[in-house]
C-alpha cells in the first residue's frame, strides 16, 4: 500500500488553513487596509521554525493584493551578500512599484535614482561597485531618502514590504538588513512585515554588542519593530485588530466599556504593577499596540480587566507568562481538597518555582508580579496568604475570569476553541429569543447543545436569568423542553445521575423560571404545557418532581389546587400514553417508574392499587415479571455506554408494599416462575453488572421471605 505524506510546503490559500490562522492573517491585512495615517509602520511576525509564519505571510499577501491602492513587495535579503547591493536592490524594488503608479509624474522614481549614478534601472540590475561608496555618502543618502519619501507621499498608495526567513541570515547580513529597515522605516505609506524567530535573531544580533547576550539583541529589535506579533497557537483565530495607539487611547478606540469602579481598580493595578516595568516610551507603545490588537479579538469573550492585566504580564514579565501557560494547574485549581485539607506539597512546589523565575528580578519587581498573580489567579492567595475559596468557581465563570478553566486558554490562543462557543455569539442568541421564529431558535439551540453539551448550555443561560423578561423565559423553557433528546448521555465527563444529570439540571432551571413569575395563572399555563404528550415523558416526569418538591428560597414551585391540577394531568398522560400501544406502565415508563408511582399514589392511591390488580389478573405472568424488572435498580455509568440492572433492593420492596399487596405478587411469581426462581441461589450485585430477570425475582422473594420471618418473630414476642 502506498504511503501518503503531508507536504510541509507553506499554504497560500485560506481554504487550506487547518490551524485557524486565516483570521489572524486577515486581521493584520485589514489593519493595514483601514489605517488612515501615512506614517510608516514596522510589524514583526514572531515564531519558531515550522510554526507557520510563511503561511500567514502568504495569506496576508493575498488579502492585500486584492486592493488597487496597495502594492506588495516580497524582498529576499539573503540573495545579496554586501550592504550596498542590499540597499540598491531594495530601492530598485520600490522604484518598480512607484513607476507603475506615477505614469503621469514629471520625474519617475527609477529615473531619479539613475541621476544619482547608482546604476539601478527598471530592468536588470546593473551595479557599479566602484561608485557605490561615493554615491551613498550620508549626505546623499539623506537626500535620496527625502526624495523617495516625497515620491511615496505623492503616490497616495500603500507599499507593503514582506521579508521572510530573516532568521536564516548570518550575523553580518542580519545587521545590514536591520540597518536598511532603520534607515527606511519612516517612509510614508510604507509598511514592513518582518518574519523571523525572535530568539534566534536576538541572540545573533546581541553578539555585536559589548554584552554579547540575547537581551541586547531584543533591545535592538525594539528600536526597529513597532508592533511585535507572535504566531498564535494552533486553533487560534481572529488574532488581528491592530491600531497603533498608546495605552490611553486603546480602550476608547476599541470601544472597550469599563465601569467606573472597574476602571479605577485597573488604573491603580497598572500604575503600581505594570508601569514600573515600562522604562521607555517605546515599551508603552508596545503595550498599547498589543492591547489595541487583542481587544477586538477577545472583547466579550474574556474578562476585560483580566485581558488588560494579563497582557501586561505577557509583555513585561514573560518568564511568568510562559510558566503560567505551561503549568495552569498551579493557577486555576484550588489548593484545598476533600474536607478542606490543604495540599501543602503543591503550595511549596509553586513557591519554589516562582523563586526560580524571580531570581533575575530585582526586589522592586518581585512584589508587583506577585500582586498581579493574586489579582488574576485568586487561588494563589491560598499559597501566600491565609485564604480559602469555596464555590467561587461559578462566580468566576460568570465573570469570564482567566482563573476559570473555561476561559483560561482563550488568553493563549486568542480565540474561542472548537468545542466552546463564543460569548459574543451567545449574547446575540439570548437577545434574539423574542425576535426570531421558534423554528429558527430551536434549530440554533440544537446546534449549540450539540457543540458544547447540555450542562454547559444550561450553565451559560443561567448567567442571564436575572436579565430575562417573562417572554424570554417562556421561550427558553420551551426550547429546553423540546430539545430533551439532546439531554442524554455524558459530555465532558459529567455523570448522568445526581445533580450533574443534564435532565435534572434542566428541570431545576425551568422550576426557577416558573418560580420567578408572580402571576400564578401564567405559571400554571406554562407548566401544564410541559406535561403534554409532545414533551418526552422522562422529562415531564422530572419536571413533575420539581413542580411538587422543588423550592427556591424555601418556596415550593406549586402548592394547593394548582399542584393537584398538574398531578391530575400528569396521571392522565401516563394512562393515555400507555393506552396508545396497549402497553403497561412498567414497560412504558420503566425509567421513571418510581416517580410515576409516587405521584400517582399521592394523587389517588386506590387507583394505583386497582391498576396493579387489573393488570395482574389480565396478564399475570408477564406483569409480575415487568413489575419486578421496572423496580430493579438501573445504573448509569461513565465506564459503560449502556445502562444496566443491578439489584432489586429492599427499598424497592418496601415501596412495592406501599403500592400493592405483595402476597398477591408473590403468588403470581411462584405460579409462573417457581422453577426458574428456585433453580439457583439469589445473588446481590451492588454496582456490578450481571443481573438477570430471574435473579431479580429471587431478590424479591428473598425480601418477601425476610419480611414474613420478621413478622412471625414480632408476633411471637
Amino acid at each position: 500500500m502506498e504511503q501518503i505524506y503531508n507536504s510541509d510546503k507553506p499554504i497560500d490559500d485560506k481554504n487550506k488553513d487547518r490551524f485557524n490562522r486565516n483570521k489572524f492573517s486577515s486581521r493584520i491585512s485589514q489593519t493595514i487596509i483601514n489605517r488612515k495615517s501615512d506614517e510608516g509602520l514596522v510589524i514583526g511576525l514572531y515564531g519558531v521554525w515550522g510554526e507557520g509564519k510563511t503561511s500567514v505571510l502568504n495569506m496576508i499577501q493575498n488579502d492585500l493584493e486584492e486592493k488597487d491602492d496597495i502594492f506588495v513587495v516580497k524582498f529576499n535579503p539573503w540573495r545579496f551578500k554586501d550592504e550596498d547591493s542590499l540597499i540598491l536592490n531594495f530601492l530598485k524594488n520600490i522604484s518598480i512599484v512607484l513607476d507603475k503608479d506615477l505614469n503621469n509624474a514629471k520625474e519617475k522614481f527609477g529615473g531619479f535614482i539613475k541621476k544619482y549614478g547608482i546604476g539601478v534601472g527598471l530592468g536588470v540590475l546593473n551595479i557599479d561597485l566602484t561608485k557605490i561608496g561615493e554615491a551613498l555618502s550620508d549626505t546623499e543618502l539623506e537626500k535620496l531618502k527625502d526624495r523617495v519619501n516625497a515620491f511615496l507621499k505623492e503616490s497616495k498608495k500603500k507599499i507593503v514590504i514582506i521579508i521572510d526567513d530573516i532568521d536564516r541570515l548570518d550575523k553580518q547580513e542580519l545587521f545590514s538588513l536591520f540597518k536598511l529597515i532603520k534607515l527606511t522605516g519612516d517612509f510614508s505609506n510604507t509598511y514592513y512585515i518582518l518574519s523571523f524567530d525572535d530568539e534566534m535573531v536576538a541572540s545573533a544580533i546581541g553578539e555585536r554588542y559589548a554584552s554579547g547576550d540575547k537581551l541586547s539583541g531584543y533591545n535592538f529589535l525594539e528600536k526597529i519593530i513597532q508592533v511585535p506579533l507572535r504566531i498564535p497557537q494552533a486553533q487560534s483565530q481572529d488574532l488581528l485588530n491592530y491600531t497603533f495607539e498608546l495605552l490611553n487611547n486603546a480602550f476608547s478606540e476599541n470601544q472597550l466599556d469599563l465601569q467606573t469602579e472597574e476602571a479605577q481598580k485597573i488604573g491603580s493595578l497598572i500604575s503600581q504593577n505594570i508601569l514600573p516595568r515600562i522604562k521607555t516610551p517605546r515599551l508603552a507603545i508596545r503595550y498599547a499596540n498589543s492591547l489595541s490588537f487583542l481587544i477586538p479579538l477577545l472583547k466579550g469573550e474574556v474578562n476585560n480587566s483580566d485581558l488588560i492585566l494579563f497582557e501586561g504580564i505577557k509583555i513585561f514579565y514573560p518568564e511568568y507568562y510562559q510558566f503560567i501557560k505551561n503549568y495552569p494547574a498551579y493557577f486555576i485549581e484550588s489548593y484545598y481538597g476533600y474536607r478542606d485539607s490543604k495540599d501543602n506539597a503543591k503550595a511549596e512546589e509553586l513557591k519554589k518555582e516562582l523563586e526560580k523565575i524571580s531570581s533575575s528580578y530585582s526586589k522592586n519587581d518581585k512584589k508587583p508580579i506577585e500582586n498581579l498573580l493574586k489579582e488574576l489567579f485568586p487561588y494563589t492567595k491560598e499559597v501566600f496568604e491565609n485564604y480559602s475559596f469555596s464555590n467561587d468557581d461559578i462566580r468566576w465563570e460568570k465573570e469570564k475570569r482567566i482563573v476559570s478553566p473555561k476561559y483560561f486558554n482563550r488568553h493563549f490562543v486568542y480565540s474561542v476553541l472548537n468545542d466552546e462557543i463564543s460569548d459574543v455569539y451567545f449574547d446575540e442568541y439570548i437577545k434574539s429569543l423574542t425576535a426570531k421564529s421558534f423554528e429558527e431558535l430551536y434549530k440554533e439551540t440544537l446546534e449549540i447543545i450539540k457543540r458544547i453539551g447540555p450542562n454547559d448550555f444550561l450553565s451559560k443561560i443561567s448567567f442571564y436569568e436575572e436579565k430575562l423578561n417573562w417572554d424570554e423565559k417562556k421561550c427558553l423553557v420551551n426550547l429546553i423542553a423540546d430539545s430533551q433528546d439532546q439531554f442524554e448521555g455524558m459530555k465532558g465527563g459529567t455523570f448522568m445521575f445526581g445533580f450533574h444529570n443534564p435532565r435534572k439540571e434542566a428541570g431545576r432551571f425551568i422550576a426557577r423560571m416558573l418560580q420567578s413569575q408572580n402571576d400564578e395563572n401564567e405559571k400554571l399555563i406554562l407548566a401544564q404545557s410541559l406535561l403534554k404528550i409532545n414533551i418526552p415523558f422522562t422529562f415531564s416526569s422530572e419536571l413533575m418532581w420539581w413542580f411538587k418538591y422543588g423550592k427556591t428560597n424555601g418556596t415550593p414551585t406549586f402548592i394547593g389546587s394548582d399542584l393537584q391540577k398538574l398531578e391530575r394531568e400528569f396521571i392522565e398522560r401516563i394512562l393515555e400514553e400507555a393506552s396508545l400501544d396497549n402497553s403497561n406502565i412498567f414497560i412504558k415508563f420503566e425509567i421513571s417508574i418510581f416517580a410515576v408511582l409516587d405521584y400517582w399514589y399521592d394523587y389517588d392511591k386506590d387507583q394505583v392499587y386497582q391498576y396493579f390488580e387489573k393488570n395482574l389478573l389480565e396478564n399475570n405472568k408477564n406483569i409480575s415479571r415487568d413489575i419486578i424488572n421496572a423496580l430493579t435498580s438501573t445504573i448509569y455509568s461513565s465506564s459503560n455506554p449502556e445502562p444496566y440492572k443491578v439489584d432489586f433492593k429492599k427499598d424497592s420492596y418496601e415501596l412495592l408494599k406501599k403500592y400493592y399487596d405483595v402476597d398477591k405478587l408473590y403468588d403470581g411469581l411462584m405460579a409462573n416462575y417457581k422453577e426458574e426462581i428456585e433453580e439457583a441461589t439469589v445473588q446481590f450485585f451492588d454496582m456490578d453488572e450481571g443481573q438477570t430477570e430471574y435473579n431479580a425475582m429471587r431478590q424479591f422473594v428473598h425480601w418477601y421471605n425476610e419480611d414474613k420471618n420478621n413478622l412471625i418473630e414480632d408476633n411471637n414476642q
